[in-house]
């Protein structure tokens, strides 16, 4: 099961999602995983805790992407020009490479069965959406690849690289189906900005066909509007970013067994 936590910068996603990575360590095996740039997990957790924590920088990712698909990637290169694998760290830093294969990584984590949560600390609101969108997108451009493939393969004659392909968009098709499985946990805070940016998230969820499962209203000082539908209201907060995150899990714990049932008849 995946729980993703998503929302504009700023507003506590990696202090809420770690509170409920805590939390749910003693329900089952958890892991939190970053995909944000600049990650701060290291900051709330260590070795010594239950869950797993893991940071997707790019780097990593980068690394990961050329240890699962470069020698793929090279045989179709070569059927076009004669190259080295010095070309795989050219195309594994290129712009969607690494958000598209982010994401596999981290459903392939949750199939793996090593973990019964995956907590997903999302980066801020526009990257998380373009990670989705290129997601959702990389299933119909590798359509047209196999298509243009198609085209000219007579010119190479029979070839290894349209079954690569075909493999590649299975993978896409599957990661996606995936994410339609995913919790979505929406956090906002009671301030304008925040409010308006997250009704456009919501709208943009509908548009992909993905589903908000609920609502969380961070640092909130005095009792919110009716207008304000919030799932779970947590308050302002003092201290260091475990303090904090350990704080949380007062304010989670009440309702997290009825939002990992709804989560769990969401996935079927």
């Amino acid at each position: 099961m995946i729980l993703a936590f998503i929302g504009k910068g700023g507003v506590g996603k990696t202090s809420i999602s770690s509170a409920f990575a805590l939390e749910l360590s003693n329900m089952g095996r958890t892991i939190i995983v970053s995909t944000d740039f600049m990650p701060s997990l290291r900051y709330i957790f260590s070795e010594n805790d239950k869950v797993k924590f893991l940071e997707l920088s790019e780097e990593e990712v980068a690394r990961r992407w050329v240890d699962r698909y470069g020698k793929d990637a090279l045989s179709i290169i070569n059927e076009f020009i004669n190259t080295d694998e010095s070309v795989l760290q050219h195309i594994s830093t290129a712009p969607g490479v690494a958000e598209e294969f982010m994401i596999s990584n981290l459903t392939e984590i949750e199939n793996s069965g090593e973990y019964d949560y995956v907590v997903w600390d999302t980066p801020a609101s526009s990257s998380t959406m373009h990670l989705l969108n290129v997601e959702r997108d990389f299933y119909n451009h590798l359509g047209r690849d196999i298509q243009y493939y198609l085209k000219i393969k007579e010119k190479f004659g029979k070839s290894h690289a349209l079954e690569i392909l075909n493999e590649w968009r299975d993978l896409a098709n599957k990661v996606w189906n995936d994410l339609s499985k995913t919790s979505f946990f929406l956090i906002t805070t009671p301030d304008e900005l925040s409010l308006v940016q997250s009704e456009e998230i919501s709208k943009d969820f509908v548009k992909m066909g993905l589903q908000i499962r609920s609502r969380i209203c961070n640092r909130v000082k005095n009792s919110l509007n009716d207008s304000i539908n919030c799932d779970i209201v947590i308050p302002e907060m003092q201290g260091k970013s475990r303090e904090i995150a350990e704080k949380m899990r007062s304010e989670i714990k009440p309702k997290l067994q009825s939002f990992i049932e709804g989560a769990k008849i969401q996935s079927h």
